[in-house]
Order: structure tokens, then sequence, then C-alpha cells
């Protein structure tokens, strides 16, 4: 490919700094925030009286 045609990938690349740029963003609010800390007690987070950890809750009817 000749240099003269690299300036077409210029709109590629700039948008690939944006995209990885967002992504950095993103990883440094969420450690600043705690999200990345104790995986474990995070993960419990989802569970509540109703629907309490351990107990199945959804099945799929029998065939």
């Amino acid at each position: 490919m000749p240099v003269e045609n690299y300036i077409d990938l210029l709109p590629v690349i700039l948008l690939g700094v944006v995209f990885f740029g967002s992504a950095v963003g993103m990883l440094y609010w969420s450690v600043r925030r705690g999200q990345l800390r104790d995986f474990d007690e995070q993960a419990k987070v989802i569970f509540t009286q109703e629907e309490p950890e351990g107990e199945i809750s959804d099945l799929f009817p029998d065939k």
C-alpha cells in the first residue's frame, strides 16, 4: 500500500484511539469506585429474600 493511501485509515485509527481511551477511562472509574474488589461479595448482591442464595427458583418444564 503506498504511503499516499494511509490517510484513508485515519478515521479508523482515530476511532480506535477513542474506543481505547474510553475503555481505559471505564477501567479507571471502576477501580476508583471499588467495583473490582471482593468479587465474591459483589456476586451475592443480586440475591434477595424472595430468591435466596442456593435455592433453585427457575426450572425448565419437563419434556
